[in-house]
Parts: structure tokens; C-alpha cells; sequence
């Protein structure tokens, strides 16, 4: 399962399919977009941007869009008065838990062993990790 950081390009990689829509637990998204209509003129933005969905099936766009905004898989902190929190702009996803975890002892250790490096990594001091030679 996984945790979407942003709206159109989360849009991006499951048009793409990059990510399995049923993979896609929520996305937590910069936008404020109450309904329907403001869902499908977001999208129609992000059509023209080369970082989000441009040269992409707009129809195909809407309809994720849609789907994620109607299922509920769309949290909004601007929504609720909540203060944006920043994200590195190639942080689109994390993993919540491997998607399809095996009973097998070695894949259960290299997952732990890749959540602590993940977590120590974003632990380190800005700098740091381009001069660790590991």
C-alpha cells in the first residue's frame, strides 16, 4: 500500500501505471478542491504542465481523479485549516508496507532493513549523506 504526496502527480504515475490504482491507500495533497467541478479544473491545469500530466489522456485523467476524490483516498489539510507541510518534489510516494509481502523470512528482513535506512537517511543532517561513502 501506498501514501500519494501529491495530486496530479500521483495522477501521473497510476495513468502511467507506474503505481496500481489499488495500491493507493490515500494521497495527502497541497490542493483545496471541494467538488467535483474544482477536481476536473484542476486537472485541466495540470494538462499543460510537463511535470505533471502533459501528453497525457485527459479523460483517463479525470476518471482517476475522480475515482480518488470520490472513494475518499483524498486527504486535504488546506480543507481543514491545516498548515501545509513540505515535501522534496521526487517524494511522490511512500510505502506504507510492501504491497505483496511474502511468508519468506529474508524478504521480511530486507524490508526492515530498508525502513531503517530510509529512516536513518532522512535523519541525517543536510549535506551528510552526498559524503557518506557508506
Amino acid at each position: 500500500m501506498k501514501i500519494g504526496f501529491s495530486f496530479g502527480r500521483c495522477i501521473r504515475d497510476i495513468v502511467n501505471g507506474d503505481v496500481n490504482y489499488d495500491d493507493v491507500a490515500f494521497i495527502i495533497s497541497g490542493t483545496a478542491l471541494r467538488d467535483e467541478d474544482a477536481i476536473k479544473w484542476c486537472i485541466d491545469e495540470y494538462m499543460y504542465r510537463s511535470d505533471y500530466l502533459y501528453g497525457l489522456d485527459k479523460d483517463q485523467c479525470v476518471e482517476v481523479g475522480l475515482k480518488l476524490f470520490n472513494e475518499g483516498k483524498m486527504f486535504q489539510p488546506r480543507l481543514q485549516n491545516i498548515r501545509a507541510f513540505h515535501i522534496p518534489a521526487d517524494a511522490v510516494w511512500a510505502d506504507m508496507f510492501p504491497t505483496a509481502m511474502a511468508d519468506n523470512e529474508s524478504a521480511k528482513r530486507a524490508w526492515d532493513t530498508y525502513r531503517f535506512m530510509i529512516h536513518m537517511t532522512t535523519q541525517l543532517p543536510e549535506g551528510v549523506e552526498e559524503n557518506w561513502k557508506g
